[in-house]
Order: structure tokens, then sequence, then C-alpha cells
């Protein structure tokens, strides 16, 4: 099986199929509908999830690390925590036939489509918008823009949203640089078998090597204990116990 990959980094696949800028003078007067369902994340088997969720995530759901597209300035692979969603290519065990997510909790990156943010300077994002969405409307739907161009309502909770949830990522990028600084991932294979005798082996995840967190020197556990990461760690560690709970999603599907 291939590895499994953040969407953004995954050319096979992505939510955003025709992302623009929102502008408040060609969307003024658009409509949206709600997201009723997330049959669009059907072929999606892993997600970015930011560290700020990695308690909620833990509980349904394993979380690993896999590298970026390109490596940072200084060569080192930058890593990505995602949410392994399959055990296959293009297979999403959460969504259901019919569009409905089978868990409590749905990550952030789910949950802000249609919308995003695209920074546009130093320090500045701008409100990017799925046009492809089938809930865009010219009719039906919450205002998006108002007729003064300011968003509207809804459009400015979204925004309150998407300013969390960058600094959301920000955090997440600092902690996965800090995790590859002090050399504490390895690469694993998860190796499950299904009811019916047939074994799946999803290689390249990266995971938190326990032995290498024990072995950290006072003054970096220390650190990592005070800035809150240590406890961030742990759950990625509880999080590898819910392999069993996508091994049985997989068989009830086969």
């Amino acid at each position: 099986m291939s590895t499994p990959k953040p969407p953004a980094s995954n050319p096979a696949f992505s939510l955003y199929r025709q992302p623009a800028l929102l502008d408040r003078t060609a969307h003024r007067g658009k409509r949206l509908k709600r997201i009723e369902g997330f049959a669009l994340a059907a072929p999606m088997n892993a997600c970015f999830v930011a560290v700020g969720e990695w308690a909620e995530v833990a509980k349904e759901y394993v979380i690993g690390f896999v590298p970026g597209s390109a490596p940072d300035a200084q060569g080192a692979s930058e890593m990505s925590p995602v949410a392994l969603l399959g055990l296959r290519e293009r297979e999403n065990l959460f969504v259901e036939a019919d569009g409905r997510w089978d868990a409590r909790y749905v990550p952030g990156f789910i949950r802000r489509y249609p919308f995003s943010y695209a920074r546009t300077g130093e320090g500045q994002h701008s409100v990017m918008i799925d046009l492809a969405y089938e809930g865009l409307s010219d009719t039906e739907g919450e205002l998006l823009v108002q007729d003064d161009g300011a968003p509207a309502p809804q459009l400015q909770e979204m925004m309150k949203f998407l300013d969390a949830y960058e600094q959301e990522i920000e955090r997440t990028r600092l902690l996965c640089a800090r995790i590859v600084e002090l050399d504490l991932l390895k690469s694993v294979q998860i190796d499950v078998t299904l009811p019916d005798g047939q074994s799946l082996n999803a290689g390249g995840v990266n995971v938190i090597d326990e032995a290498r967190l024990k072995a950290l020197p006072d003054a970096a556990a220390l650190e990592l204990l005070r800035n809150g990461a240590l406890g961030l760690l742990h759950a990625h560690l509880i999080s590898m116990t819910n392999v069993q709970g996508l091994t049985q999603r997989l068989g009830r599907r086969m």
C-alpha cells in the first residue's frame, strides 16, 4: 500500500477543486448552503490535524507524521501531523455511503471547507473559497458578502475560525520542527490483519520513538513539559491504539 499523505501535498486528491480568492465585488450577493455531508472527502485517506486538536483526535483516530512536499531552508524534511482516515489509497473509512461522517469529532481541516486561507503577504492572509462547491448559490443559503462589500455574519464566523486555525497551524509547524530537531521520530510499518485473514501494510508513517523521548536530556524534557508539548506527544502515542479501530472499519467494508 502507498503511504498516506496530507491532502495538501497529494496531487492525486484535493478537497478544493476550483479555489479562488473571495472577492467582495465579484462574490457580492453570493449565498452558501450548509454542508450536509462529507462525500467529497470519501477519497481522502489522511488529513492534516493541528496540535490544538490532538487531544480530541487521539480519542478516535491514529495520528502519524508524514514528510512535507519539500525540505526546509536548511535541507531538513518538514513533517506534518495527519489523522489516518483509511488504510488503502483513496478510501476514507470515516465517510459512510450516504456522506455521513462516522465519528464524533470532525477534523478542522475538513470543517473549514469550502473556505481556507491563502498567504497574500508577510503575515497577511486572504479568504479563499472553492468555486466548485455545489452549495455556492445566487438564491439559496446564507449570504456571504453584504451589499456594502462587508462580510455577512456567516462569513464573519468562518473568518474567526480560520484566524484561530492559522494560529494552530503555526503552533503545529513549530512543534514539528522541534520534534525533528530533537530527532524523536522513527518510521514504522502499520501492519494489520483483517477478519478474513488478508494482510495490509501502510508504510512510511512516522511516530514518536518512546525510547528517544525518555532518553532526552533533562533540559529538553523540561522544555517539552513546560510548553505543553509533552502532553501532546503522549496524546499522539495513545492514538496509536486506534489502529485496531481502523482495521475493524475496513473489515466491515470488505
